[in-house]
């Protein structure tokens, strides 16, 4: 056998293995997540059927296989299986054989892949019942710090003289900054729609979310995955809620989802003016964006409630989704991204 041949063998295996694996942990996720909503202990009873309450045999329990064989059906009641499980499923095996791909055999590869368990218990709870459990969210706050105080991303470039607590990883630092930064700004919006609607614009889940991937991205990915979360939440939702909108004649609203539209380009009319030409002018325009997304979305908030039309997503699967987009391109997107913004 060539050296090349091996190679690709090797290499076939360990794909198999991380996306087997992914299954494997994807219906135990699903398993996990269904638990958390029900209140239901995570070791019994075994699974059920949730109409017959028959047990569910082994074989008919295997991640997709089963599901296809079964044709979407329970094997006693015939009543349907939700399409969650093989969603799950295989969305665990996707990420978990692309984590292999990306980063190979490293513990920067088994972290990331006990985050994204994480994020899938979260996105489908957040998704059901609009929910984001502690036992959760709260863990990945501890674990982003050790992954950056070992720098196990490999986002810093040594250690940076900090007043009072002496050398500190760069890595570290900027995991600490993004905590505070991730709940510091989500939490100062949700209360500014305490105060003008009433009512919180994120959940308290989301708030602790933003703080765990600020925890694991830095405070420079934080602000990344926050801007493609909030692309990703008026690509899926502003039509839905748009046309609700027009529906009920809530022309206000309208004009304020425009401005939050707008505020998607400024950073690309600052970078025009040159006003982002500088480090700072560049975290100022994107904090005024931020200000700008989240104004229009408490005000936004305050047309749904008294038109008593709550049509929109959860943020927390948003955020998931800027997490993985970052997970895989961040680095690569900010240095574009400097690139484009500093080059003359």
């Amino acid at each position: 056998m060539t050296e090349e041949v091996f190679n690709i063998f090797s290499q076939s295996y360990f794909v198999f293995v991380a996306g087997f694996l992914g299954l494997i942990i994807g219906s135990f996720l699903n398993v996990v997540a269904l638990r958390l909503l029900s209140g239901e202990s995570m070791a019994r009873p075994r699974s059920e059927c949730p109409k017959c309450h028959t047990k569910i045999a082994w074989y008919d329990n295997v991640p997709i296989l089963s599901y296809i064989l079964l044709k979407a059906k329970c094997r006693h009641c015939k009543a349907k299986i939700s399409i969650q499980y093989p969603l799950v499923e295989g969305a665990s095996c996707l990420l978990f054989i692309l984590l292999y791909l990306s980063f190979g055999m490293s513990l920067k590869t088994l972290f990331l892949m006990i985050l994204t368990a994480g994020l899938i218990v979260i996105t489908v709870t957040d998704l059901k019942e609009q929910l984001i459990y502690d036992a959760v969210s709260i863990p990945l706050i501890p674990l982003g710090l050790l992954y950056s105080f070992f720098d196990i991303g490999g986002y810093g470039s040594g250690s940076i003289g900090v007043p009072v607590f002496g050398f500190m990883p760069e890595a570290f630092l900027y995991s600490v900054l993004g905590a505070i930064v991730g709940a510091a700004l989500f939490e100062v919006i949700s209360r500014l729609g305490k105060i003008f609607v009433g009512e919180r614009a994120f959940g308290e889940g989301d708030t602790v979310l933003a703080a765990g991937l600020g925890a694991w991205f830095g405070v420079k990915q934080l602000f990344l995955i926050v801007a493609l979360s909030l692309i990703f939440q008026v690509i899926v939702g502003i039509p839905i809620i748009v046309i609700n909108m027009y529906k009920d004649k809530d022309y206000k609203s309208i004009a304020y989802t425009s401005l939050m539209l707008f505020s998607l380009a400024i950073p690309s009319l600052s970078k025009l003016l040159g006003i982002s030409n500088t480090t700072i002018g560049a975290l100022l325009t994107m904090l005024v964006a931020l200000f700008l997304a989240g104004i229009g979305a408490i005000v936004i908030i305050e047309g749904a409630k008294k038109r008593q039309s709550f049509t929109f997503l959860p943020f927390g699967p948003a955020l998931v989704f800027g997490a993985i987009i970052a997970m895989f391109f961040g680095k690569a997107i900010i240095e574009t991204y400097s690139l484009l913004l500093f080059s003359t």
